[in-house]
């Protein structure tokens, strides 16, 4: 019988111990290992340092006492991870050379059945890295202290061996900080890594894919765990350039490398695995540094995929290394030694890697194995929460969704797109009939897209747009002068053409229906390759996007195809920019003899250059751009949340209940054409008439499912939108940034041979009056739209009403002498409030927070508006409390807040008294 649980911590932290019950905890015993010690000092010590940290690190309060990580040690910690990046670079670089068959065996936890998916570096292969950093940032502050304080508040024994290791690695990070043999980065990554994985739990980004259910699929699931997290694609083999490093650092990377195989080579006389530091860690990982509990078995399962790919790496560099390893006491030799290179392989393989074996690889095995389990019975947790009127939801903890503004935003991309592409056409007015435009599904021919196919007649179009250039100009701005050309004006027109990408991919990601995710829709080609059959068709009008991978097999006729149907207007608007605008900006590229990503195959190139296509983490930036003036700016997994929650509550009833390939009525036409002919439903249409037309898993009964779907989504949302706008009243001041908006989209700019009037000019100025407010108080200008002051300046000036709300001409003119009129203080100038102040006008109202902890003195007040970075904050303040009770004590609580700038660096926040409005 289990002794009643007793702690010298807070009543909240002992509460931790009732969690013991449930079957994750009970078979895990973390309560158990920790029991009596302080869970907010042993989650501390397994942070990355942050690259500032050359001081003293508070761990925390225990007993009545601080315990520190010294200022020496958190400095040769900042050496010791760029080591670890050396290391792993290395162990990529031998990756990269090895052959598939190999690495499917080492991705296989069966002793002799083969599974065919080879252990590769997967996109989200830096949060995994990071937690190896902070488990040697955790071992090595761990080693600091003496072993009876390591017993009593970590209730961890490290090996004689180990420590000796660990010791000889500090002496190479002591010669590195004295010597001049080399260089530590700045720890950006280190900072980028911890942010992404300290006390992240994935809660509604990372699903556990529960669609495996062969045993052998659903335990070893390192990739598809990481298949949604849709970050930049990772380099191949023939990308890989790595050089060894040389004098101290080699030494360093190899001795932690060896430091790590004693790690995961560990093995007990008994065979018990708790004594592994490893697994040890397994228990850390688990505790939530703000609420000081343990994670559930749901929550756990992505660190434990991460720490498989990470011992599979080290495993693959300890087995078969291609270079050797020279600097330890006993050579390590490279994979060239050994006379046959798979059977050194399935030695290491058997002994560490497989599913039983007692290792702390096999122990880590067992524990995902049970957590998946546990996920299978008791289901995900739920993330999503409905508001009672049903208009609005909230994601995860604070992200919140309003369907007067997802409809809204729909509307506004697929608008935006057609102004822009307006523009760039320059007034040229072209007839270009969608209902007329043939494609080939089946096409592969390299090269070949429905542009190319001479019955469209859209190969040579760009000629005339291009042809025009030198008789027009753009932005008031001829692009010739003379015979030369501007390149102000082609800068700015191939400016604007960057913008129209990113556009084109937020309005097609909206408006397509149910969105992708985010390696997906980032990677399609409107052009076929040697290697690859494009993406982007024509069919009935409209552009279709055909994705060749997805998990849903047995819905669709097992077609590894999802098929988007855009809308007509915005199939009209990049009908134009992919015929006509995009070649005409390779056009004025080449003349300028300037790189351009206009001729790439892919839909959506990036627009940087430095990869070939965008990547998921751009895609996100483009949303948020977009969204950044709503409640809450959208990301790719958060748009992709919120759209599959308004479809199941809104669009279920609006399908309807057909199931082509197993009708279920007897009066339905394929049922009895089906028994007509003697077969299945589903035999007749995978085996008889197929059109050659379509490929053969995309007949048009498929084609017939997925443009339902696409036209009920656009439908839903341009009927939504437009009853919202029919049932706002003119009325608050938060509406008058609607009308802002109305205002400055009613300004766009007209061809040249259809100039407005002079006076239509000023009467759309006057308009604009109450678009921009002056404060004579605080000398500024704000801008109602924006919500933010506009920084003083013509040139700030000119800038933001040109590429922010596109005003140009007499518009623009009349706006800035205007301006010119005000005194203005600059922004380093500006008094920020240091008491709770009445709201200013114009400028956004936040609900954020305010820290009751710093002192009442000026400047010394915190207020953010994020949930977390107050928690975060409370640290400061070295307070022995987890960050939830902190709460219940009211040491923060909620705000209004503004700032006066909302551009990045600039950003402070003061409190506010709301109006009634916004209270």
């Amino acid at each position: 019988m289990k002794r009643p649980f007793e702690s010298t911590q807070t009543d909240y932290v002992a509460l931790t111990g009732a969690s013991e019950t449930t079957p994750w905890l009970q078979h895990t015993r973390w309560a158990e290992l920790f029991r009596d010690r302080p869970l907010g000092i042993i989650a501390s010590t397994a942070k990355q340092p942050a690259s500032q940290w050359s001081r003293n690190y508070l761990l925390g309060q225990w007993q009545g006492f601080p315990m520190w990580s010294s200022a020496e040690t958190e400095a040769q910690l900042q050496i010791i991870l760029h080591g670890l990046d050396l290391m792993f670079d290395r162990a990529r670089a031998t990756l990269d050379r090895t052959p598939y068959i190999s690495r499917c065996w080492l991705n296989t936890f069966a002793k002799d059945a083969f599974w065919p998916h080879g252990f590769r570096v997967i996109p989200s292969f830096k949060r995994y890295l990071a937690i190896w950093k902070r488990f040697i940032c955790f071992v090595f502050r761990v080693l600091q202290y003496p072993s009876w304080q390591r017993k009593e508040v970590y209730n961890l024994r490290l090996g004689s061996n180990e420590i000796k290791m660990m010791q000889h690695v500090l002496y190479l990070a002591g010669q590195l900080q004295l010597g001049e043999d080399g260089h530590v980065s700045d720890s950006s990554d280190s900072e980028d890594d911890e942010s992404c994985c300290q006390d992240c739990h994935y809660d509604w980004d990372i699903p556990p894919d529960s669609e495996n259910t062969d045993i052998d699929q659903d335990i070893d699931t390192s990739i598809d765990d990481a298949e949604e997290v849709g970050e930049e694609q990772i380099p191949g083999p023939e990308e890989s350039d790595f050089h060894l490093p040389n004098g101290y650092w080699l030494q360093l990377s190899e001795a932690l490398f060896q430091l790590s195989m004693m790690f995961w080579t560990h093995q007990d006389p008994a065979g018990n695995m708790s004594s592994s530091a490893i697994i040890y860690y397994t228990a850390v990982m688990g505790i939530q540094q703000r609420s000081l509990t343990f994670d559930s078995a749901y929550n756990s399962t992505f660190e434990l995929a991460g720490l498989m790919w990470i011992g599979r790496l080290l495993f693959l560099e300890y087995a078969l290394p291609v270079y050797s390893y020279a600097t330890l006491a006993y050579e390590w030799p490279c994979r060239d030694h050994y006379p046959s290179q798979p059977d050194r392989l399935d030695a290491i393989r058997k002994k560490y890697l497989i599913r039983g074996c007692y290792t702390p690889f096999g122990e880590i095995i067992e524990l995902k194995a049970f957590a998946k389990s546990i996920v299978k019975r008791e289901g995900i947790p739920g993330n999503l929460s409905w508001d009672p009127d049903g208009q609005s939801f909230t994601i995860g903890h604070d992200t919140k969704f309003k369907l007067s503004e997802f409809c809204a935003t729909h509307c506004k991309a697929i608008k935006l797109v057609r102004e822009r592409v307006d523009e760039m056409m320059l007034g040229l007015e072209m007839d270009l009939d969608i209902d007329e435009i043939q494609d080939d599904l089946t096409c592969r021919k390299a090269g070949w897209s429905f542009i190319q196919d001479a019955k469209n007649k859209l190969a040579d179009t760009w000629e005339r747009l291009a042809d025009t250039l030198r008789s027009s100009s753009f932005r008031g701005k001829p692009f010739i002068k003379g015979t030369n050309w501007q390149v102000d004006t082609c800068i700015a027109y191939l400016n604007a053409g960057t913008e129209l990408s990113k556009l084109t991919f937020a309005a097609s990601h909206l408006s397509g229906g149910l969105p992708g995710r985010g390696t997906e829709i980032a990677t399609i080609r409107y052009i076929n390759t040697t290697l690859a059959v494009r993406n982007v068709f024509f069919r009935g009008g409209q552009i279709i996007i055909i994705i060749s991978y997805n998990k849903a097999r047995a819905s669709n006729n097992y077609a590894f195809y999802i098929v988007r149907y855009l809308p007509r207007e915005l199939s009209q608007s990049l009908l134009r920019y992919l015929a006509i605008i995009r070649p005409v900006l390779g056009f004025i590229a080449k003349q300028l003899e300037v790189p351009h990503w206009s001729k790439s195959e892919f839909f959506f190139p990036d627009p940087q250059g430095k990869n070939r296509h965008l990547t998921s983490t751009q895609a996100s930036g483009i949303l948020r751009s977009l969204t950044q003036n709503l409640t809450t700016p959208w990301t790719l997994s958060s748009y992709r949340q919120a759209a599959v929650a308004i479809a199941k509550r809104y669009l279920s009833t609006l399908v309807e209940k057909s199931n082509f390939y197993h009708p279920t009525e007897a009066t339905k036409p394929l049922r009895m054409f089906a028994a007509g002919a003697g077969h299945h439903p589903r035999m007749l249409l995978m085996s008889y008439a197929i059109d050659k037309a379509l490929p053969s898993r995309l007949q048009p009964e498929l084609l017939e499912m997925y443009y339902r779907l696409s036209k009920i989504w656009q439908d839903w949302n341009q009927e939504y939108n437009q009853r919202n706008m029919k049932s706002v009243e003119p009325a608050s001041c938060s509406q008058k940034r609607d009308k802002m908006d109305t205002d400055l989209e009613g300004l766009e700019r007209q061809p040249k041979r259809s100039k407005k009037g002079h006076s239509t000019i000023n009467k759309d100025t006057n308009k604009l009056g109450d678009s921009f407010i002056y404060n004579a108080r605080h000398r500024i200008v704000i801008c109602v739209s924006c919500g933010s002051m506009i920084q003083p300046g013509a040139k700030s000036f000119y800038s933001h009403l040109n590429s922010v709300h596109r005003i140009t001409g007499s518009a623009c003119k009349a706006l800035l002498e205007r301006f010119q009129t005000y005194e203005l203080c600059p922004f380093d100038k500006l008094h920020i409030p240091t008491e709770s102040v009445a709201q200013i006008p114009g400028l956004t109202v936040f609900k954020g927070f305010r820290c009751n902890i710093c002192p009442e003195t000026p400047g010394l007040s915190y207020f953010t508006i994020s949930g977390n970075k107050i928690r975060d904050h409370l640290a400061v303040h070295n307070m022995d409390i987890a960050p939830i009770l902190a709460e219940q004590l009211q040491k923060f609580q909620s705000c209004y807040l503004q700032t006066f700038s909302s551009a990045k660096g600039k950003i402070k926040y003061f409190e506010i008294q709301p109006s009634q409005d916004q209270g």
